[in-house]
């Protein structure tokens, strides 16, 4: 299990997941796990993060009801960030949150549902 994270202090920046499988290819790289430690290669807005390898939590994988029930609180605490009369963010910003509140209605599309989710991450 993989977990990206600060580096400068350690903030977890997304649940523990498996890394895709698709990523050496997308990035063009051979060993794409030697260059997870730390981002700043893909840019500035990348510096301080990097992938983290983690232990797996010996827990019960969610049920579909526990991971829709996840996806509708995130969802409630998202709806801020679209709100067209928020003026504390840009457009740019709302866009993101907009595929990311996307990216979690797609969730049970996913081929892993309801057990192995890649859950997306929060905008900055």
């Amino acid at each position: 299990m993989w977990q990206l994270k600060k580096l400068s202090t350690g903030e977890a920046l997304n649940e523990p997941q498996k890394l895709p499988e698709n990523w050496g290819p997308i990035f063009g790289l051979n060993g794409i796990k030697d260059r997870l430690g730390d981002l700043s290669w893909l840019g500035d807005a990348y510096a301080d993060q990097g992938w983290v390898e983690v232990g797996e939590e010996v827990s019960a994988p969610m049920t579909a009801e526990e991971v829709n029930a996840t996806i509708a609180q995130r969802l409630k605490d998202s709806a801020w960030a679209v709100a067209e009369d928020d003026l504390t963010i840009t457009k740019g910003q709302r866009a993101d949150w907009m595929a990311f509140r996307q990216a979690l209605r797609n969730i049970p599309l996913q081929a892993g549902f309801p057990t192995d989710i890649v859950w997306p991450t929060e905008p900055a």
